[in-house]
């Protein structure tokens, strides 16, 4: 069966990639929560920023949520199948809530993306409202990921 798994021999490599990416994606979203939280008191500053961390985390989450996605036959065969469902199942469990998360932030970046489009943060409070919202959200969303999963790495990986 494990010879049938795609990219099988390049599972580290790629796992490790892809943690890499998480990171870039976390700095990103960070900055921009940090960058934009003040802007609901009437701050102006970094508005430059705004659409650099934007830019480069749709990128960075559609590299890291796309890369996921080809090494997860190798993760689900050889870490969850043999060893999370039987040993640890609240790992496999972990797992799902993060990559339903990792999901759901990946509709709202693309919403956050569109919105940042549309919006002017000097002047559309109304906007600005959800607009810092789904920054924070999206900032805590990847946060959450990363960190689940490189516990869940330093159980098991690929």
């Amino acid at each position: 069966m494990a010879d049938n798994i795609f990219l099988l021999a390049w599972g580290k490599p790629l796992l490790i990639l892809h943690a890499l990416l998480g990171m870039l994606l976390l700095g990103t979203s960070t900055h921009h929560a940090l960058i934009a939280v003040p802007w609901l008191w009437g701050s102006r500053k970094k508005l430059h920023l705004n659409q650099i961390y934007v830019n480069v985390g749709l990128v960075a989450y559609l590299l890291t949520f796309g890369l996921g996605a080809v090494i997860y036959p190798n993760y689900r065969y050889t870490v969850r199948a043999l060893y999370f469902d039987k040993d640890l199942p609240w790992a496999s469990q972990l797992f799902d809530v993060k990559e339903h998360w990792a999901g759901i932030g990946l509709g709202l970046f693309v919403s956050f993306f569109v919105l940042s489009r549309l919006i002017d943060p000097r002047s559309d409070r109304a906007g600005l409202f959800v607009y810092v919202f789904l920054s924070v959200s999206l900032a805590l969303i990847v946060w959450f990921s990363l960190i689940s999963g490189l516990l869940l790495t330093a159980y098991r990986s690929i």
